[in-house]
């Protein structure tokens, strides 16, 4: 684990290098003492609304798996993006599968693949709404120094994105719709390996294809709107903490800054995305004209709500269960299995 740990902290030294060389920390510690503190309270109701969401999703998703109810979910959710931020590679993705598997009595490595299927639906639903942007907000015409991030760069990144996240989840429907054809082929590209890990291999394989399946129409109707709640109360999670540094900006600014975000965070880094969150939101908000001192300010506090909010709460469900932090690493460096 400690590779990991190195490549994800020598990317986040990087990024907060680069962040501190763009803002100016005398206008930080500036627009930090003006801020107006009220706003940090709807700002962090709007994330944990977001995760009710989260959780209300996984449940269609988890019914071709089992039938779990709401809060062994929230529980799983939140204890698993504790782990996010203390164990590197996104590694509280396994704690959850991991917990919930355990404590649900199903197979880990089916709950795991529902997790996949998560993710896939947050890319192409981010993507939409890069497109919503795109399309129907006003964008400077400008770039920030030190960055990448112009409108030109948005449209790149929007392309391709869409090929990366489209091609994923092409893959995994055709795990799903030719199940049989995919797993022959596997079992016969895993004939050199002795029978006994060859077959547990196998099996593994055919737990996660369960975990891809989504039991009717509906519910595939169910996990688009509710990805696409998760996504909208994320972009008014982010809008919601313009007032408090009295920026101007309207939601759509809000909606483009989380898409940022959002796709920042896919490049691996330390532990609680230390470095790319900031940078991304500082970039994204000097693009659309803050200044950097506001820009870096903003980043800041709105970091901290979410790992402040994602840890209170990822403590107390570990609290409610009995678990401890070992437990954490234990479900992290496990594979999902059975």
């Amino acid at each position: 684990m400690w590779k990991q740990y190195l490549a994800g902290l020598i990317v986040s030294a990087g990024a907060v290098y680069l962040f501190l060389s763009v803002v100016d920390l005398g206008q930080m510690a500036q627009a930090l003492s003006q801020m107006h503190a009220v706003y940090l309270l709807p700002c962090a109701a709007l994330y944990i609304a977001s995760y009710i969401f989260r959780a209300l999703r996984w449940r269609h998703l988890m019914l071709p798996v089992a039938r779990v109810g709401f809060w062994p979910l929230l529980a799983a959710l939140f204890i698993g993006f504790l782990a996010n931020n203390i164990l590197p590679a996104h590694l509280g993705e396994v704690v959850r599968a991991y917990l919930l598997g355990r404590d649900q009595g199903v197979k880990k490595s089916a709950v795991f693949a529902t997790i996949v299927l998560e993710r896939v639906y947050d890319g192409l639903t981010v993507l939409f709404l890069l497109m919503l942007v795109l399309l129907f907000m006003d964008l400077p015409d400008r770039g920030v120094e030190g960055s990448l991030l112009t409108t030109r760069g948005l449209h790149a990144a929007g392309w391709l994105g869409f090929l990366l996240f489209a091609g994923l989840m092409a893959g995994l429907q055709l795990l799903r719709w030719q199940r049989a054809r995919m797993l022959g082929w596997l079992a016969f590209g895993l004939r050199p390996l002795p029978d006994r890990l060859a077959a547990r291999l196998l099996d593994m394989a055919a737990s996660f294809a369960d975990g891809l399946e989504v039991s009717r129409a509906r519910d595939i109707l169910w996990v688009v709107a509710h990805s696409l709640l998760i996504w909208l109360c994320l972009g008014l999670w982010a809008w919601s903490l313009f007032p408090a540094f009295d920026l101007r900006l309207g939601f759509m600014a809000g909606l483009l800054l989380e898409v940022v975000v959002a796709l920042a965070l896919l490049i691996p880094a330390a532990p609680a995305f230390l470095g790319t969150f900031h940078l991304a939101a500082a970039f994204t908000l000097g693009y659309l004209g803050a200044s950097t001192g506001v820009a870096g300010s903003y980043a800041m506090v709105l970091w901290l709500v979410h790992f402040v909010t994602t840890n209170l709460l990822g403590l107390y469900f570990l609290w409610r269960q009995g678990l401890s932090w070992r437990s954490l690493s234990r479900g992290g460096e496990a594979v999902p299995e059975e």
